[in-house]
């Protein structure tokens, strides 16, 4: 098991202009995880170890973050223009799937305001939020240059920490060698969890003690 993910893992160094089914896969990926198609960590984990076994400055890392950006940028318009013509109908039909994904969308909509942004960049950047900030930028008509300003910022924010820890890793862990590369790969996906979990509890007491303000304050 370990020996095939090393090898799988070693193949990410050889993404070039010469083998375009990596790169389109990685295209796909990335849209089909700004629609809601989930894929956990299968992205990160690419950055990071592309960074981390070619360096932060190579043509993989470089070919990676633009078929990342691509495909982020049309699986969000995608869903932003369905969103945006479909307007209310769309979050009924939504909500009758999902009754946790129509709460989310009711309160994000509020908190929404005047900052649009860095509201929206912020929850692309937060768990279980990505596609309900496009969601409610469509439905709310938030003009599409915006959205666009969204999606660079959270790229360059998101993926550039990642291109980060990838060159710390390098930097750090130079003297190890290939066979350990799923052990880093799966050191790395295990602190992406606790991130994440942090993340999601933060925001929960956060909406917990917000709304428990609103009641008193109601009271």
């Amino acid at each position: 098991m370990i020996d095939w993910i090393n090898g799988a893992l070693s193949t990410l160094a050889s993404i070039s202009v010469d083998n375009p089914a990596g790169l389109v896969i990685i295209f796909f990926v990335a849209l089909s995880c700004d629609i809601g198609v989930p894929f956990p960590f299968v992205l990160d984990t690419i950055v990071f170890f592309t960074t981390y076994e070619v360096g932060p400055l190579s043509w993989p890392v470089l070919l990676v973050l633009v078929m990342l950006l691509g495909g982020s940028m049309m699986g969000t318009s995608i869903l932003y223009w369905i969103s945006r013509h479909f307007g209310p109908r769309f979050v009924a039909w939504l909500g009758r799937r999902s009754k946790f994904l129509q709460r989310s969308l009711e309160r994000f909509q509020n908190e929404l305001g005047r900052w649009k942004i860095p509201v929206i960049v912020a929850a692309r950047l937060t768990p279980g939020l990505m596609q309900v900030s496009t969601v409610t930028a469509g439905t709310t008509r938030l003009p599409y240059y915006q959205m666009v300003l969204a999606i660079v910022f959270s790229f360059i924010a998101y993926d550039g920490t990642l291109v980060a820890l990838g060159t710390l890793a390098r930097l750090g862990l130079r003297d190890v060698g290939p066979e350990y590369s799923a052990h880093v790969a799966f050191g790395f996906v295990g602190i992406m969890t606790v991130v994440f979990m942090a993340v999601h509890l933060i925001r929960r007491r956060t909406r917990a003690a917000r709304h428990s303000q609103e009641i008193l304050t109601k009271e």
